[in-house]
Parts: structure tokens; sequence; C-alpha cells
């Protein structure tokens, strides 16, 4: 279960579009921006054939990786929250 602190709605806005791209059928790799006032926080790739997700965030310039759609949508989420706590 999360923890209070998350908000489901923006959390259900996120594993929407992972899932759109696990469902994809136009090539077997995706990626997505995901971004906060309108600049770019972070990159998100999937790779369907390995079911590797990797995230790239922009501003602190870090990189990981996943093989579970829940913690790539967790990592986002904290990602943005603290993205815009600094404007």
């Amino acid at each position: 279960m999360l923890d209070n602190k998350y908000n489901t709605s923006d959390l259900k806005q996120i594993l929407c579009r992972l899932r759109a791209m696990i469902d994809s059928t136009d090539g077997s790799v995706q990626t997505r921006r995901f971004d906060a006032f309108g600049i770019e926080a972070l990159q998100v790739t999937y790779d369907q054939l390995t079911r590797i997700w990797t995230v790239q965030e922009h501003r602190e310039i870090r990189q990981f990786q996943f093989d579970d759609i829940d913690l790539v949508a967790i990592e986002i989420y904290d990602v943005l929250h603290d993205f815009k706590l600094i404007y």
C-alpha cells in the first residue's frame, strides 16, 4: 500500500502512460518524456524485449533501471514532486 504522501490521481496518470508504453506496437523501444511547468524533468524508456525500464533524470543527471512498473511510477512521481518544489 502506498504512503499518504503520494497523490493517487497523479500516480494513476503516470501508470496509464507507462502501460501505454507496454501496449504500444510501433516499435520495441518506447520513450516518453515527463515534465513539470513545461520543463522536461526526466525521460523514460521501456524495452519491450527485455522488459527493462530506464529512467533518466535530467536535474541530477542520474539514470536508473527497473524491471517493475510500480517502482518506475514511484520514481517518476518522486522526481516530478521534487522538481515542482524547486520552482
